[in-house]
């Protein structure tokens, strides 16, 4: 069976293989083992923590597949962004101009620097294995994460935003960088995306231009894929539009990718969760397909089986509960799909 689960500290050797298929483009998914190994590390310590205001914790998910224990899938939930370094994007604005003395008035886009996301959780890192993109399971581990934000709500804020991964070609490059980045940093885009992984974003505050980027000035290929996903990006952001998710002129700084955005308590997954008791482990009448997760956050499992209504509570597949590591009598959170 393939479920979702928090990610332990053993898990570096999976996560590490997953990191070298992402990379280049995914900047919280760098190929390098001490730093994936301090992210699970904080993963296992946010857990631990009782928390009362959303800070800088980070919740890192797995996908295993329990028949061969591989890990094949990542996705992350970082609490609050800007707490221990500030996070940026760029905002496109419009902006009109007219000289009456022409009888001409003029429209442009700019791109101006901000800081516009910090304090909203973000739904981040995630990859799937090429030979497990079937099934659903894309979209099973994407959902995951919006049932522990449900389960574990007070431990995020209101808002949540998703960074996807923008246009950059067979080699590597993405004209966006090429046009703006590379004349700052010197350095190739996926250097600077590992740099970014691997050292935080302050050296993005030291040499970013803080003046609006004018979007006419810069070429035709870098204008052309701004607010543009990679095409592997394409299915991920469907996803997160199909979940309230929406674009608000907000994109990456490195790679001019959209940046979504949307309330917690209104996406759809989270709105339309349900927590209920586990009456037993039979199938019961009327059977529905479910993302049925537990509800302790020390064993948090999410798994799709099958689960059967009634007022008093649901019933659910022995081998289900198992792996959930639940008995009849707990709380369960499930998602009707």
């Amino acid at each position: 069976m393939i479920i979702v689960r928090t990610a332990q500290e053993a898990d570096i050797d999976g996560v590490l293989e997953l990191a070298k298929q992402a990379y280049p483009g995914m900047t919280t998914l760098p190929p390098d083992r001490e730093v994936l190994s301090v992210k699970l590390q904080a993963s296992v310590s946010s857990i631990k923590k009782e928390v009362e205001t959303p800070k800088g914790e980070m919740y890192f998910l797995v996908m295993e597949d329990t028949a061969t224990r591989s890990i094949v899938g990542t996705a992350a939930i970082i609490a609050s962004l800007g707490v221990s370094e500030a996070f940026y994007s760029y905002k496109l604005n419009k902006v009109t101009q007219t000289c009456k003395e022409l009888n001409k008035k003029v429209t442009f886009e700019t791109l101006n620097l901000s800081n516009h996301f910090e304090g909203f959780s973000e739904v981040a890192t995630l990859y799937l294995n090429e030979n497990y993109r079937e099934n659903g399971n894309g979209k099973f581990l994407a959902r995951s994460r919006y049932l522990f934000m449900a389960q574990f709500r007070e431990r995020f804020p209101e808002s949540v935003m998703a960074d996807l991964r923008g246009y950059f070609d067979e080699h590597g490059r993405s004209p966006f960088w090429d046009a703006v980045g590379r004349h700052f940093f010197d350095m190739s885009f996926a250097d600077a995306d590992l740099y970014g992984g691997l050292h935080g974003n302050q050296f993005i505050a030291d040499l970013m231009p803080k003046h609006p980027l004018y979007v006419n000035m810069l070429p035709a290929a870098a204008q052309a894929v701004i607010g543009q996903p990679n095409v592997v990006g394409k299915p991920a952001l469907r996803m997160l539009n199909g979940e309230g998710f929406r674009w608000n002129g907000h994109v990456d700084i490195f790679d001019a990718a959209p940046s979504v955005d949307t309330k917690i308590n209104d996406i759809e997954s989270v709105r339309s969760s349900q927590q209920a008791q586990v009456m037993g482990v039979s199938i019961g009448d009327d059977p529905q397909r479910a993302m049925i997760c537990s509800s302790d956050i020390n064993n948090f499992t999410t798994l799709v089986s099958t689960v059967s209504v009634a007022k008093e509570g649901v019933l659910i597949p022995s081998e289900a509960l198992k792996l959930l590591g639940a008995e009849p009598g707990d709380s369960i959170r499930y998602l009707v799909i």
